[in-house]
C-alpha cells in the first residue's frame, strides 16, 4: 500500500469517529456550552477530514499536509502556436571536423528542405484550387471581375 493511501486511511480513521461524535451529540435547539462546542468541532473536523481523506484515497490531488518539502508553484506560460511558414530557421554549419560528417549534415539539411518544399507546393496548389473555386462561385452569382475589382453584371 502506498504512503499516500496510508495517510488517507489515517485521516479517515480520525475524522469518521469525530463526525460520528458530532452527529451523535447534535440536538436541534440543543445544548449550549461545552457540549455544543464539542459537537460543532466534531462535525466540522469530521466533514473536513472525510472529504480530504476520500480525495486523497481516490485521486492524485496533492493536499500538502504530509509533504516534506513545500509545493513549488511554477508559472504557466501559454505558448503561441507557430505556423509552418514562421518556423523557417537558418541552420548553422556543422562544426565537426572531417568532410564526411559535414557532408552528412548537409545531406540531412537538404532532405528536410526538400520535404518542406513539397509541403509548401502542396499548400500553394490547395490555395490556387480554392481561389479558383471562389471566383467561379462569384461568377455564377452574377459578379464580373474587372480591373477595379468585382462588379455586379
Amino acid at each position: 500500500m502506498s504512503k499516500r493511501k496510508k495517510q488517507a486511511l489515517y485521516i479517515l480513521g480520525i475524522s469518521i469517529p469525530s463526525l460520528g461524535l458530532g452527529v451523535w451529540g447534535f440536538e436541534i435547539g440543543g445544548g449550549g456550552g461545552a457540549v455544543g462546542l464539542i459537537t460543532a468541532i466534531g462535525i466540522t473536523f469530521g466533514v473536513t477530514g472525510s472529504i480530504s481523506g476520500l480525495t486523497m484515497l481516490f485521486t492524485k490531488n496533492r493536499l500538502g499536509w504530509f509533504d516534506s518539502e513545500p509545493f513549488d508553484f511554477k508559472p504557466i506560460f501559454i505558448k503561441k502556436e507557430k505556423t509552418e511558414m514562421t518556423k523557417i530557421k537558418k541552420e548553422e554549419p556543422v562544426k565537426k571536423e572531417g568532410s564526411q560528417s559535414e557532408s552528412l549534415g548537409l545531406m540531412k539539411r537538404e532532405k528536410s528542405l526538400l520535404k518542406r518544399q513539397e509541403e509548401l507546393s502542396g499548400l500553394v496548389t490547395e490555395l490556387e484550387t480554392e481561389l479558383n473555386q471562389v471566383r467561379e462561385n462569384l461568377e455564377t452569382k452574377g459578379w464580373i471581375q474587372s480591373a477595379d475589382g468585382w462588379i455586379i453584371g
